[in-house]
């Protein structure tokens, strides 16, 4: 292929610029707050000082101003003029104009926008105003007043967490927004198709799946204690017996709640019986819909593998969600429409035959999406409960936190955010109590508001499909335990297989008749369920790139992702 410098080419992109750069701007304001809320902002100095720079502003300029009778300040049009080096940071830039003393001898800055107003400057727990001097440039957070004067600007500093954000297009693999790290001039690294890092929970859907898949319902009751599964043989010789966060269980619970609240020990479980009686088929049948899926291309042989021990791209992770959203339909994400050179057509983006995931077993896949919106309106995603029938999905924290997840959808997109250290030289966790509903989840909801306003209007998720109405029956049940009940507007709308027009009941085909389910809600914040397995393949694989790519290939990785 030839030299990108050789020829003249014209790249069209699925690109939403509006939400890209909206997109860029919630990841950056999310990091810098985690940065905050851990005490862990280092601020290293100002962008640049544009001291020179106000002193070189072209007098004819001035004069001209003057002229008009809208002469600008020098400052301000040093500012509207500099070229910061991150050029893709979506914080406002703002100049140094004035440090002055108080009696007290507290120290305050003022600092002017581009748009001319001088507005007053705070800054973060453990940054010091002394730091700034006269005509520094900074990034700021403008908090508006009842009036455009009562604004405050608060100091925002390159975070030294990274994190990775995209946007797909449900039903045609459109990739609307892609944000490989906090800034792309900072760090060419895309997070989003270079990096694998481990999943942890956001793995486990595709467990629930092969449940679903082999006839369980959403209701079928499964005991959250320990379990212990064998040694596979030639993988390990080692017994298994992972543990939740919390060290305890639930007792017996219902697959829904299992996942809403992404319990470890019901996800192990379903392993030995709920998908095969065997667990080693268990783990080859989960495998299969993973690597189907191509959110791997060869799965770990071992169980750890099912609470996100192995490490994956967000590209493939993502795709399998907007698959979740399609009732099982799989789309490829692609980045480029089409491209031409020298006004020649040589690449156009064509759209695939569908291809439904799991032997088309659509039912699953409706009953699944149920699922993970529950986890938005009682499980690890509550934060965002207000947005209950709107969006689905799933969040996941590593080992440690040392990773933090949440990928979701809505009716029309599905968005994924990771939030971690990238760990080149030596494992930084993000601290405790730092997971993916904390850390990823308000990320995310800003995305969603934004393809909202940019893309398409906000929607309720759909029912069923017509094409698979038939094979499905709502009915009223207990949301806690599972139990059918009488309709009221207490009683949640379960939608439960139907085989040879019946309903095939489950609900004790894992735990015996007559055992006591608990049917109270869980109280407080519900910490997200961590894998007990760390490794190397919790660390980028992919390191800087070392040149600039030189060809169309690599620029725009045309190749199936």
């Amino acid at each position: 292929m030839q030299s990108l410098t050789v020829d003249s080419y014209t790249v069209r992109s699925t690109i939403n610029l509006k939400l890209q750069r909206a997109t860029e701007a919630a990841l950056q304001e999310g990091l810098a707050r985690y940065e905050a809320r851990q005490r862990r902002i280092e601020f290293r100095g100002p962008e640049v000082n544009l001291g020179e720079s106000v002193h070189r502003v072209d007098t004819d300029q001035r004069t001209k101003a003057q002229r008009r009778g809208r002469a600008k300040p020098v400052w301000q049009l040093a500012l509207q003029n500099a070229q910061l080096p991150l050029y893709d940071v979506q914080w406002p830039a703002a100049i140094v104009v004035e440090r002055r003393l108080g009696n007290n001898g507290a120290l305050t800055v003022r600092v002017g926008l581009k748009d001319g107003r001088i507005v007053p400057l705070t800054t973060p727990e453990g940054v010091e105003l002394g730091k700034l001097k006269l005509n520094d440039v900074v990034y700021v957070n403008i908090t508006e007043g009842k009036t455009r004067k009562d604004a405050r600007a608060e100091l925002r500093v390159r975070p030294k967490v990274q994190g990775a954000a995209v946007v797909i297009e449900n039903k045609t693999g459109r990739i609307l927004a892609m944000v490989g790290g906090f800034s792309y001039p900072a760090s060419q690294l895309n997070r989003t198709t270079q990096a694998l890092r481990q999943p942890g929970s956001s793995i486990k859907p595709i467990v629930y799946l092969a449940a679903l898949h082999r006839g369980l319902q959403p209701n079928t009751l499964v005991y959250d204690s320990g379990v212990t599964l064998p040694p596979i043989p030639g993988v390990t010789t080692h017994h298994w017996s992972p543990k939740n966060y919390d060290g305890g269980g639930a007792g017996v619970m219902t697959l829904r709640r299992a996942l809403e609240q992404s319990k470890n020990m019901v996800t192990a479980r379903l392993l030995d019986g709920g998908v095969d009686k065997d667990p080693r088929r268990s783990l080859e049948l989960v495998c299969d819909i993973a690597t189907e899926a191509r959110i791997y291309g060869e799965c770990m042989k071992n169980y750890p593998f099912v609470l996100g021990a192995q490490g994956l791209r967000m590209i493939n992770l993502a795709s399998f969600y907007a698959s979740i959203a399609n009732e099982g339909q799989r789309v490829a994400p692609y980045a480029i429409d089409s491209i031409e050179q020298n006004g020649k057509p040589i690449y156009r983006h064509r759209t695939a035959q569908p291809v439904y995931l799991a032997d088309g077993d659509r039912a699953a896949f409706y009953q699944l999406r149920s699922i993970l919106e529950g986890v938005v309106a009682r499980g690890t995603a509550a934060s965002i409960r207000h947005h209950a029938g709107f969006i689905g999905g799933k969040t996941g924290t590593t080992d440690s936190e040392n990773d933090a997840w949440f990928v979701g959808f809505s009716s029309d997109v599905t968005v994924a955010v990771w939030v971690g250290y990238d760990n080149a030289g030596q494992k930084r966790t993000l601290g405790q109590g730092e997971t993916g509903g904390k850390v990823a989840v308000p990320i995310a909801e800003q995305i969603f508001l934004a393809s909202w306003a940019h893309h398409a209007p906000k929607s309720p998720l759909a029912p069923p499909s017509a094409e698979i109405s038939r094979g499905l029956k709502a009915m009223p049940i207990d949301v806690f335990t599972g139990r059918k009940v009488s309709p009221s507007k207490s009683a949640f709308m379960e939608h439960f297989r139907v085989t040879g027009g019946k309903v095939r009941d489950t609900q004790h085909a894992l735990v015996a008749r007559g055992t006591v389910v608990s049917q109270s809600a869980p109280r407080g914040h519900i910490e997200e369920e961590r894998p007990v397995y760390s490794g190397p393949m919790g660390r980028m694989a992919s390191p800087y790139p070392s040149r600039p790519p030189r060809t169309l290939r690599e620029l725009f990785g045309l190749q199936r992702f």
